[in-house]
């Protein structure tokens, strides 16, 4: 019985883990702009308005919205970061072409 339990507890959990990512959907202007995103490894990106971009570890730049994802370009690097905003409101960033994966939340 504890067995079958178990299979039902994972298979539901699974089964939340799928509906969440289907709900994600890609990040918009509106989503960044004006807005400060806290990132796993301690990464803290401020995506200002006019597209001005700064981040504690990969430096001042700009940043747009292209149909890939938002392309972040900096004195250290031009990348493009396919972002998800997830139904609980943080983010998911897959780095585009790398095997790059953080998650995110609004920040002060």
């Amino acid at each position: 019985m504890q067995k079958f339990l178990q299979l039902i507890g994972g298979g539901f959990v699974f089964g939340l883990t799928l509906i969440s990512a289907a709900l994600a959907a890609p990040v918009t202007s509106a989503d960044f702009a004006g807005k400060k995103i806290c990132w796993g490894g301690g990464s803290i990106s401020s995506y200002r308005a006019g597209g001005k971009y700064s981040n504690n570890l990969t430096g001042e730049g700009t940043w747009s919205m292209t149909k890939g994802g938002v392309r972040i370009h900096t004195d250290r690097y031009d990348y493009v970061a396919n972002i998800q905003k997830l139904p609980d409101g943080t983010f998911h960033t897959v780095i585009v072409g790398t095997d790059v994966k953080t998650d995110g939340k609004y920040c002060n």
